[in-house]
């Protein structure tokens, strides 16, 4: 959704919490501590209590952003509903300066806010068959320089440096899914293809490296040759370097760095665009918190 759209369709705090409370209970209110449906709406005009109800069986106030990212803010939801929509737009993800920037809150609050997105973003779940595609990225610093004058020697690329070690597989024409792990051993590579890849219908195309012999010996693998020409529908990890590139480039773009702590989040945003971007993520992540 285009922020004019949101702008119009969402002018007021009031239409905010009209919003989600048609995505949440359909015209029919009901406590989410007790499950009752003898509520009441209060009438109430202060930014922070409009859409506040009454439960008349458990006694307890409740509003529709009850248990979800927009749980107890006191930023208002039409700046809430801009961020994500910025967030989901930006193709290279966004700065926490730039959405202060943006939206007139202070930076600090902003990079809150765009956490607690990237961590509903990270809910999502996915399994994943067919031919898929796996391979390691990692995650650090950018190199400076390709020679290392103090050492004499190249400098590493890759494995064996001491950056974050990020794996990811991807379905061809589906979904994708990254996670970071301690290491890139053959069986971590395992425990990670396993958990999102359905093994007994899928078929697995990596390159070479020997991390990957241990699942290939569990379910269908094939390695690349690149020696080989290159076919669309051929053995090749193009897909999944093509994502590794989308996020690599949020990362020299707009964050230039991250904490080991937070990659996940990044990681969870990265997909979660990947996954949906034929779809209105503002709507898809929104409608999310109320399954």
């Amino acid at each position: 959704m285009d922020l004019i759209k949101i702008m119009e369709t969402f002018p007021t705090q009031e239409d905010c919490i009209a919003y989600l409370e048609r995505l949440r209970w359909h015209g029919s209110p009901e406590c989410p501590q007790c499950g009752s449906t003898h509520v009441r709406r209060r009438t109430e005009s202060a930014i922070g209590r409009i859409g506040r109800y009454n439960c008349h069986d458990c006694r307890s106030t409740f509003k529709a952003t009850h248990g979800t990212l927009f749980h107890g803010t006191k930023i208002p939801l039409q700046k809430w509903f801009l961020a994500i929509a910025l967030m989901a737009n930006a193709k290279k993800s966004l700065s926490s300066c730039q959405l202060s920037r943006d939206l007139g809150v202070p930076e600090k609050t902003c990079w809150r806010m765009m956490m607690a997105i990237r961590a509903e973003m990270g809910k999502d779940n996915v399994l994943l068959q067919g031919i898929v595609e796996a391979d390691e990225t990692y995650i650090g610093g950018k190199r400076k320089k390709d020679y290392d004058k103090e050492v004499g020697e190249p400098r590493k690329r890759g494995r064996g440096t001491a950056k974050d070690v990020v794996l990811g597989v991807v379905a061809r024409g589906g979904k994708v899914a990254a996670e970071l792990v301690e290491d890139a051993k053959g069986n971590t590579i395992a425990e990670f293809i396993k958990k999102f890849v359905k093994t007994d219908t899928s078929e697995l195309y990596t390159d070479r490296y020997k991390g990957y012999n241990e699942i290939g010996r569990e379910m269908k693998h094939e390695t690349m040759n690149r020696s080989q020409k290159w076919e669309p529908d051929g053995i090749h990890t193009n897909t999944m370097e093509g994502f590794w590139s989308f996020v690599k480039r949020a990362w020299y773009g707009s964050h230039h760095h991250y904490s080991t702590a937070y990659t996940p989040l990044y990681l969870a945003e990265a997909c979660y665009k990947y996954n949906y971007r034929d779809e209105n993520i503002f709507a898809k992540l929104i409608g999310g918190c109320f399954r």
